[in-house]
């Protein structure tokens, strides 16, 4: 056997045995696995996938570098699944999405920014707003930030102790 086949043999087992591990080891966070990646054995952990970590069968040795070429296998089909139907209590919610990808989509968003601190009164938080015009974090953050360079917020603290007020 060359050496080069014993070597890739012996990566591809060391492959099979960290995902072994990292299966019985569930509780490690992805923060984790991020430091463990740091270190000696970050090469074989970037090249696990998820589906590696939560397949069932045995673990392919393919290594990073050879599972590239599997994008030109013909695509899974999808399936289509049903869109989840709103109870009647949660249609007073604001909606979970919110486009922003739009000019008018973000005008939109932060004039409802804009009246939910002035609904709050006082100081309001990132997170009370969200509740209460739906969108993400990010997008709550980034409305946030353009009212207050068009001069209709101000802000006060900083990190989670920010919070902003009608200009």
């Amino acid at each position: 056997m060359p050496k080069l086949d014993i070597v890739s043999a012996i990566e591809g087992r060391k492959r099979q045995l960290l995902v072994e591990e990292l299966r019985k080891h569930h509780e490690l966070t992805i923060g984790e696995i991020n430091q463990l990646a740091r270190g000696e054995l970050g090469p074989e952990l970037r090249s696990i996938t998820i589906a590696d970590l939560i397949g069932s069968g045995p673990v392919s040795s393919v290594s990073g570098a050879a599972r590239q070429g599997r994008a030109s296998r013909e695509p899974e089909a999808r399936v289509a699944r049903p869109k989840p139907v709103k109870s009647p209590s949660s249609q007073n919610k604001p909606s979970r999405e919110v486009v922003t990808r739009t000019a008018a989509g973000r005008e939109a968003f932060d004039q409802r920014i804009l009246e939910a601190i002035q609904a709050i009164g006082g100081p309001a938080s990132a997170t009370e707003i969200q509740r209460r015009v739906g969108g993400t974090n990010m997008q709550v953050r980034s409305g946030v930030n353009r009212l207050i360079e068009a001069g209709h917020v101000t802000w006060t603290g900083k990190a989670r102790g920010t919070r902003y007020h009608p200009a």
